[in-house]
């Protein structure tokens, strides 16, 4: 396991995480509709939960009516009800324009991703993808960029959770890596 702080902007998805939290930010965790992005919302989840945040919300878009993807008119919705930070998982590394509403609109985003970049990056807030830096290990799945984020979180602040807890989180990210 790569130390966490190896992807480069890790640090401040951290900080930017702590702030939301400390200061109780709307947060919403924007996730994929596939066998990766719902198990990385699982634990996701499970470590808000574990911290005792409560003003967060999962947003799993519709495939159908939706698409694929971050999407103008849910993140209107998120600015309407006061959100200010987005948590992408297994998407938007190729949001450029939902990215740049956001910011208009005054919210954050933090994008976990592992898919192929396009020549322009999204201006986001921080960006954690092992294919836009040089962490060492490129092949991890949208959940495994997720469990990189919770160890950095848990590596600076355990928030009370005992030692080794995340070790339970590793059968979701299985399932979401062998998927």
């Amino acid at each position: 396991l790569h130390d966490p702080f190896l992807m480069r902007d890790m640090e401040k998805a951290c900080v930017r995480l702590y702030e939301a939290m400390e200061g109780g930010e709307k947060i919403v965790i924007y996730a994929d509709y596939d066998c990766d992005g719902i198990p990385g919302a699982v634990i996701l989840e499970d470590l808000i939960k574990k911290t005792r945040y409560k003003n967060y919300e999962i947003y799993i878009p519709k495939r159908n009516s939706e698409g694929y993807g971050l999407n103008l008119s849910a993140i209107k919705q998120f600015a309407e009800s006061g959100v200010k930070l987005i948590i992408t998982l297994d998407l938007g590394i190729t949001a450029v324009a939902e990215v740049a509403q956001a910011e208009v609109d005054g919210i954050d985003v933090i994008i976990t991703d592992h898919h192929l970049p396009q020549e322009v990056l999204p201006r986001a807030y921080a960006i954690l993808n092992p294919k836009t830096d040089d962490y060492p290990e490129k092949m991890l799945c949208g959940a495994g960029v997720i469990y990189k984020l919770i160890q950095a979180i848990l590596a600076k602040n355990r928030f009370g959770i005992k030692e080794g807890w995340e070790k339970w989180l590793l059968d979701m990210i299985g399932i979401a890596t062998l998927s």
